[in-house]
């Protein structure tokens, strides 16, 4: 591993550093004014810490890109530098900057994150966080999980996010069955106690077209509102592959009394699209094929006859009361439903005798609904004693899931080829020719004899889910000096999974203890030193190819690291080294032969970040990340010693913005960012390699007066690249061009 790790290192660098050090050179050495600006520093720089640690801990007022405040690391309004864990900030500014089209696409930058890892997506958002997969578990909006599973999952318009706040590692004390990679917690817009508005006209690559309006008031000193609208059409660099959305949120804030407040918060998005990700076979795109290379522009299903059509709602609200100067009661709940209708094909392989060039497609398809309760009770009391500062959280937190759907299982795709004869409708990926929709139909074959007989029924499936956790938290500083953090967790999880055609039926019961502690030694006031210990645990609701309920996965994480606020500076650098412990890794689809749960995982590794505003005119992100994520221990002996399936072990990204404030180019800023993704492997026994790459990013603006004019461009150079196998090849995004027009007053 120290060889890969090195030479990703190296290749990185040989070419990434190039592009980020010039557009910084350029930016510093075109300001005729810069001897003026750092004159004017201070003055400014304190108005942007002030910003950034007022008493609104939801961000409504984040400016720049440093954020300090979060309530994702202890559930309390503590600064991050007095959390024994690693926290990361993204900014709406940030996510502004980069044109950020998912949230995904708004964790690029972060340390640990290897976001999009299938390429963009518009049915969810993938993360690899720490080594470690996590799609439906882990996404958190406002404190409370998005409780997602299957092709019934959530997925959140970046528009209409404030930040995003990312914790890594294990995190079950506080929020229940998570994965091992940690939380990602994005804080809605909400109200705010002034009046504003803005409106905003996009165009882009691939016909990319959308509105969207933010806008809001304070009619008194005790209510707010907010409305968040959206409409988007766009195509991708699929051919004829298209997608809609249209989203609408809105928010209102109500003063009730002195030391009460009631935030409601609801949502509403519709996608009506053709499914992004194209699930192509290795020959053909990592893997040499005698009829060529498969063209990243190729829709491996038909279009016509494919669909993803999802209606996402949600209300909610965040109580928070205050009984005293110290005891105060928050509450958070959501009420969630889903409804989606998709029908997706994939490839199966090549048809036998074919030469490599007609590929066999199955079908996934659902029909259904889901429908999620969120309710999160947090009860907090401070108090001091012998010079130690207590801060005391008990918690009492309920989600639970209700899914109702249909499917035909997994057939093939196939049409009638005569009467009362069916064959697979294959497809030549290297010169595809898409029969008439109305042509295909679901079938189920036999390959040994090639008989294959049409699929009418859809087979209904239930799923009733629920969690409910009891948890204590105490958070002493001693002298001001040492922070020590220690909590603990019980949890009751059930499910229940009934195929109501067949009349199979599966409970799956889980009852665990969690805990953490940490320690931080806040060495002075911008030197924190840190050690932690935490836990995780998070349930499989799926059945082993035995038809048995998966074990739960669990395991562990000890960390140390290092926090660094410059005095007088906007800005932190952190470092952090990890070793997390995995049991039970699930791979493959539930209830087939290709299921399986590896014995053990282990990602050790080390992260360096520095996100600061050097200057009121330069900003900066940079990360590395360094890994050895690896099967420890498994039911397959050739496995052992290996890097999981997907997983990168060098992760790598740099932004630099800088803004003119005065001369004949005030009002203009230039950014340009590159990201580095090392290696990784489409199985288990590293015999299907995928290069690395490295992605060239950048953005102009100009504000002048109300208005806001901006081109944003990701992979600049239109490089074609794979961006992961895992016996299907997902290929990267080519160049997407975005640019945009904003009034705002």
């Amino acid at each position: 591993m120290g060889n890969r790790t090195e030479s990703g290192l190296i290749r990185g660098l040989k070419w990434g550093r190039n592009p980020l050090a010039l557009a910084i050179a350029v930016a510093m050495a075109a300001s005729p004014v810069w001897a003026e600006e750092q004159q004017d520093a201070d003055e400014l720089q304190t108005i942007k810490v002030n910003a950034e640690q007022s008493d609104d801990v939801y961000g409504g007022d984040d400016f720049g890109y440093v954020g300090q405040r979060s309530l994702t690391a202890t559930k309390t309004d503590t600064p991050v530098k007095e959390a024994p864990r690693a926290v990361s900030i993204v900014t709406r500014e940030q996510m502004d900057d980069r044109a950020s089209v998912s949230i995904a696409d708004a964790l690029q930058y972060t340390p640990s994150i290897q976001a999009n890892f299938y390429g963009e997506d518009n049915k969810q958002d993938w993360f690899v966080i720490r080594g470690f997969k996590q799609a439906n578990n882990g996404l958190y909006r406002d404190g409370t999980r998005v409780y997602s599973y299957g092709f019934y999952s959530w997925q959140l318009d970046p528009f209409a996010q404030e930040r995003v706040e990312i914790m890594r590692g294990p995190a079950s004390v506080l929020y229940g069955q998570t994965p091992p990679g940690g939380v990602i917690n994005v804080i809605s817009k909400r109200p705010q106690d002034y009046s504003f508005g803005s409106v905003t006209a996009e165009y882009g690559s691939y016909d990319r077209k959308q509105i969207s309006v933010d806008v809001g008031g304070a009619p008194s000193e005790d209510v707010s509102w907010r409305v968040i609208a959206l409409g988007r059409e766009n195509g991708t660099q699929v051919d004829d592959l298209e997608a809609e959305r249209t989203m609408l949120a809105p928010s209102l804030k109500l003063g009730l009394g002195d030391r009460t407040e009631l935030t409601l918060l609801a949502s509403y998005q519709k996608d009506d699209s053709d499914p992004y990700l194209q699930f192509l076979p290795s020959s053909g795109t990592i893997s040499p094929n005698p009829n060529g290379k498969i063209d990243d522009d190729v829709a491996i299903g038909n279009l016509d006859y494919e669909k993803f059509e999802r209606t996402q709602v949600s209300f909610g609200y965040q109580l928070d009361h205050a009984f005293n100067d110290s005891t105060s009661f928050q509450q958070s709940a959501r009420y969630q439903h889903i409804d989606v209708d998709l029908k997706q094909m994939y490839t199966l392989g090549y048809m036998p005798g074919s030469g490599d060039s007609q590929a066999i497609r199955g079908l996934t398809d659902e029909d259904g609904d889901a429908y999620g309760v969120n309710l999160d009770n947090r009860l907090i009391h401070t108090w001091s004693i012998n010079n130690v500062e207590h801060t005391l959280l008990a918690g009492l937190d309920y989600q639970s899931l209700h899914i109702d759907g249909k499917s035909f299982g997994d057939p093939l795709m196939g049409y009638e080829a005569a009467p009362g004869v069916f064959a697979p409708a294959t497809l030549n990926p290297f010169d595809p020719q898409y029969r008439d929709a109305s042509e295909l139909t679901p079938v189920s074959c036999n390959f040994s004899t090639l008989v294959c007989t049409e699929v009418t029924e859809r087979q209904r499936t239930t799923i009733d889910a629920y969690q409910v956790g009891g948890y204590l938290q105490d958070q002493m500083k001693f002298d001001n000096q040492l922070v020590l953090t220690v909590g603990a967790r019980f949890d009751r999880a059930s499910s229940e999974i009934e195929n109501k055609s067949t009349g199979v039926e599966q409970k799956i019961d889980n009852d665990k203890w969690t805990a953490n502690t940490g320690l931080a030694w806040l060495i002075n006031d911008n030197v924190t030193a840190y050690t932690s210990y935490s836990q995780f645990f998070q349930p499989i609701l799926q059945l082993d190819q035995n038809g048995e309920a998966a074990k739960p996965q669990e395991g562990d994480q000890i960390e140390v690291g290092i926090k660094f606020q410059p005095e007088g500076m906007d800005g932190y650098f952190n470092a952090a080294a990890f070793k997390i412990t995995q049991e039970n890794l699930a791979s493959g689809a539930a209830g087939t032969p290709a299921f399986k749960q590896i014995g053990e995982v282990e990602s050790e590794g080390i992260e360096l970040e520095a996100v600061t505003n050097i200057t009121p005119s330069l900003s900066l992100l940079a990360n590395a990340t360094w890994m050895n994520p690896e099967i420890v221990s498994d039911s397959t002996p050739a496995e052992e010693g290996n890097r999981p399936v997907n997983i990168a072990d060098t992760l790598y990204s740099a932004w630099a913005k800088y803004t003119f404030l005065d001369g004949p180019l005030n009002g203009f800023a230039i950014g340009s960012g590159v990201r580095y993704v090392s290696d990784t492997y489409g199985d288990n026994l590293e015999t299907l390699k995928v290069p690395s790459y490295t992605l060239w990013d950048a953005t102009v603006s100009y504000r002048y007066k109300d208005f806001k004019f901006q081109v944003a461009a990701k992979n600049l150079e239109d490089k074609e690249y794979v961006a992961t196998c895992d016996y299907y090849c997902w290929y990267g995004d080519r160049r997407s061009v975005i640019g945009s027009v904003t009034y705002a007053w």
